[in-house]
Formats: C-alpha cells, structure tokens, sequence
C-alpha cells in the first residue's frame, strides 16, 4: 500500500493510524524532521502516511502521486471539528485547513474521500 492519509486536525489520523502498526503518524512531534520524513515515506515502496493538512505542500502531493502514492482526504464539517476540537486551540486555523483540503481535491490530487464520521473500523476497511 502507498498512501497518504491527509487531514485536518482532529479528523480522526491518529485514531485511525493506530489500526496499522507500521504506519507513519506524522504530529507535532516530528515539527523539526517533517520534510526529512516525508521524503523518506516518498521514497519507500510500501508506506502508509497519516499527516495534518499544514505539514503537506502541494508540490509533496504531485511528487507522491508521481511515485504511484494515492491521497486520501478524511472529511468533516466545520462544525464537527470543532465539536472535536476540545484538546486543542486550533479552531482559528480549521476553515484554511478545510480550504486546503478543497483546493487538493479541486486540482485532482485526491483519490478517495472518507467521511470521517465513519467508524473507526469502518475507515480503515475502507483504506
């Protein structure tokens, strides 16, 4: 499998990473190595990358594509990431990280979205 599994935060990544051992969960521990990471899961022939809307560019998502990686969104309203949001402050950054979203999807880097309400088993069926 090479995927990238992009969402905003509190989407349900983490949750959902840890139905798959040998994923990479990119947060903010890794803030200092996230380029270095990326190109490293980029150049594995087996990967699974779940990662925050602000640590992916779109030039990252065109080079994943290009090495045979399908992206994949987990989508939810705005309301319900905030309804979710009750761990962190980043309500004020949630409307561009939905935008960002859109925009991935509108220049066709998106190859399946998941509605994230979904249960957990249920997503990772899906993947």
């Amino acid at each position: 499998m090479k995927t990238i599994v992009i969402g905003c935060s509190s989407s349900g990544k983490t949750t959902l990473a840890s139905r798959f051992p040998s994923s990479i969960d990119i947060n903010e521990e890794y803030s200092d190595n996230i380029p270095k990471v990326i190109d490293e899961t980029l150049a594995k022939k087996d990967a699974l990358l779940f990662i925050n809307t602000d640590y992916i560019m779109l030039d990252d998502l065109r080079k994943a594509k290009s090495l045979g990686f399908n992206i994949v969104q987990l989508e939810l309203t705005l309301s319900e990431l905030q309804k979710r949001n009750t761990n962190h402050d980043l309500v004020q950054w949630l409307e561009d990280m939905i935008d960002y979203q859109n925009e991935i999807k509108r220049v066709g880097l998106v190859d399946k979205s998941l509605d994230a309400t979904l249960p957990v088993e249920q997503l990772a069926k899906l993947l």
